[in-house]
């Protein structure tokens, strides 16, 4: 039986394709398909699909200052987890259009070796790529006689490189690493049946795992054991090590801190010791003015990414929901369901959830698996008393000085400690002096939640300098 095929598109000049391309090969290991490597031209994906900072850009231009100094934290920690050497190169990006062609110049056995001579000679040894002299150095230190100068006209790698950029772009790429498997049949979150699958990120690779190997078992997920352990931990074990408490900041209008609301109740259960979890609710909209950012930040990005995003929140809620089901289904299911009014007008919801927080989970699944409007306070009434609150008097609370000046403090602080979106987390522990100590800065997004979980476990990133500079 010939294996599954895995096509990993890349661009030399991406850092988290460089991540990926240490963790790949492992992977097609793991999984026992072929391995493809196809590199892409980053600027034309860019173009096509009307990135928002132009086709010569880099992501991080069009971020907010927030926003990029979670993100550059996020990196150093995705680093020092792979254990993955990276100093950034003087300038950045560089044109990789020739290095491309080169790679596409040599047949498959020898791409590879290159490629992986690229993303050193680009991310460690900041060489400058876009000189053809130099490629030509390292394309001689990695021992390969058969390439000359007119490999950069070559016009078979000039269409190569046309070719394999345009199968991304038709697949969903609107940046990289992506990844393809064209065995995979699946269903996408309308219902439609598909067969090949695209995945975007190095930090979805478990996401490609599960999907390689569900195919040995019929296609679904749930068939793949231990399918939890696909998500990436740096520490063995769930053992609490002196008292830790983790922040998670959330706004009722996110479906993304939906997710991570649903995983918290399985955080407090499997982690063994001394843990407190303080869920804390601010105002999203707030925040966002404050710091620069768009109230819709789907709006502001290309309709590849938006459509992908949709595709991933799907992918999130099947892969919890499995990993739930494997573990005997100790907590509740996520039946989600997108909100026919979004975005939801949240403060009224959020003041309930300041005035009595076990009300919180009850407004979450109203929100993203009722389709509840939540900003009628009349449908917000039912729905508390429906819980068994008392509705109305817990909205006439809501409504009051105490609660309206407690949103705004929480709103206040999440802009304080760097918060750029939720869900947001951070993770404290209590030192010998009784002092907590911030010990992880902020960790944003639920897809990051095993990061959360290592800290829990003790996991000393090592990093000191909290204004990390990290160009992506």
């Amino acid at each position: 039986m010939t294996p599954p095929v895995l096509e990993f598109n890349y661009d030399i000049s991406c850092p988290f394709a460089y991540i990926a391309s240490t963790r790949v090969e492992a992977l097609a290991e793991r999984t026992g398909v072929t391995l493809k490597w196809r590199p892409v031209l980053l600027g034309a994906i860019y173009r096509s699909t009307s990135a928002p900072q132009g086709p010569s850009g880099s992501a991080s231009d069009v971020f907010n200052p927030t926003k990029r100094a979670v993100t550059a934290r996020s990196m150093a920690r995705t680093l020092r987890r792979h254990n993955i050497t990276y100093k950034p190169p003087p300038r950045h990006p560089l044109k990789t259009v020739n290095a491309l062609r080169l790679l596409h110049s040599l047949d498959d056995s020898a791409r590879p070796e290159l490629t992986k001579r690229l993303f050193r000679a680009y991310w460690v040894e900041g060489r400058d790529v876009s000189d053809d002299d130099v490629l030509l150095a390292i394309v001689r230190e990695a021992g390969i006689d058969s390439v000359r100068a007119s490999a950069f006209s070559d016009a078979d790698a000039r269409r190569a490189l046309e070719s394999a950029t345009s199968d991304a772009i038709e697949r969903g790429a609107f940046g990289v690493p992506s990844f393809w498997v064209p065995g995979a049949r699946w269903t996408d979150f309308s219902g439609e049946e598909r067969v090949g699958r695209f995945f975007w990120g190095q930090d979805r690779m478990g996401f490609v795992e599960a999907a390689l190997l569900a195919m040995r078992t019929g296609g679904e997920w749930e068939g793949v054991s231990g399918l939890g352990g696909l998500l990436t931990r740096c520490v063995g074990g769930n053992e609490v090590k002196g008292k830790v408490r983790v922040e998670f900041w959330y706004d009722f209008s996110s479906p993304w801190a939906f997710l991570g609301w649903a995983q918290l109740r399985r955080l407090e259960r499997v982690f063994r010791g001394e843990l407190e979890v303080v869920r804390k609710p601010f105002l999203l909209g707030i925040l966002f003015r404050e710091i620069g950012a768009p109230n819709l930040p789907m709006a502001a990005v290309s309709q590849q990414k938006a459509l992908w995003s949709r595709q991933d929140h799907a992918d999130w809620t099947h892969f919890l929901n499995a990993r739930n089901k494997q573990e005997g289904s100790p907590e509740k299911n996520i039946d989600f369901h997108w909100a026919d009014i979004f975005p939801i007008r949240t403060p009224t919801v959020l003041r309930c959830a300041i005035v009595e927080p076990d009300c919180a989970e009850l407004l979450y699944r109203a929100c993203w698996e009722q389709n509840a409007d939540v900003a009628d306070e009349a449908v917000l009434i039912d729905v508390l008393n429906k819980g068994a609150f008392d509705g109305k008097d817990l909205v006439k609370k809501a409504n009051a000085p105490a609660a309206k000046n407690k949103l705004r403090e929480l709103t206040a602080e999440a802009k304080a400690v760097g918060i750029c979106g939720v869900p947001s987390y951070r993770v404290f522990r209590q030192a010998d002096s009784g002092e907590w100590k911030d010990v992880s800065g902020i960790i944003w997004g639920q897809d990051e939640q095993n990061v959360v979980e290592d800290y829990i476990a003790g996991w000393d990133d090592g990093i000191e300098d909290e204004k990390v500079k990290t160009k992506l």
